[in-house]
């Protein structure tokens, strides 16, 4: 899929510890987890559209400034506005910050959890 080629290629780029659906392996803290939802398309362009969830954990004292550090990163990359783009197989992908949740449950009282939110759109 072009979109989980466009998030890994980024996730490089940004040097960020990454891996799609499940971590496998001894954790390299921080790491993110991705997932996507996809949207209905009422238009007839051919564009999907899918929102990307970026899924971030760390441990120790500084676990929550590395995960909001991570997330000001991403913020960075993908612009709200204008997104980046990405050309995957001859597509032009294009990725947007949305949004993100800190501050979530683990069950784990030394665990920190954060959501980052990316719109995605394909052409």
């Amino acid at each position: 899929m072009k979109t989980l080629k466009a998030i890994s290629d980024a996730m490089n780029a940004l040097e960020i510890n990454y891996a799609f659906k499940k971590w496998k392996g001894k954790p390299k803290y921080p790491y993110f987890i991705g997932e996507y939802q996809e949207r209905e398309n009422p238009n007839e362009d051919g564009m999907t559209e899918k929102q990307f969830i970026l899924t971030g954990f760390a441990r120790g004292e500084e676990a929550i400034a590395e995960l909001e550090s991570t997330k000001e990163r991403i913020k960075e990359y993908f612009p709200q506005d204008s997104g980046r783009l990405a050309i995957v197989d001859g597509s032009a992908v294009v990725i947007f910050y949305a949004s993100a949740f800190g501050n979530l449950k683990t069950g784990d009282a030394e665990l920190e959890k954060i959501q980052i939110n990316l719109n995605t759109q394909v052409t």
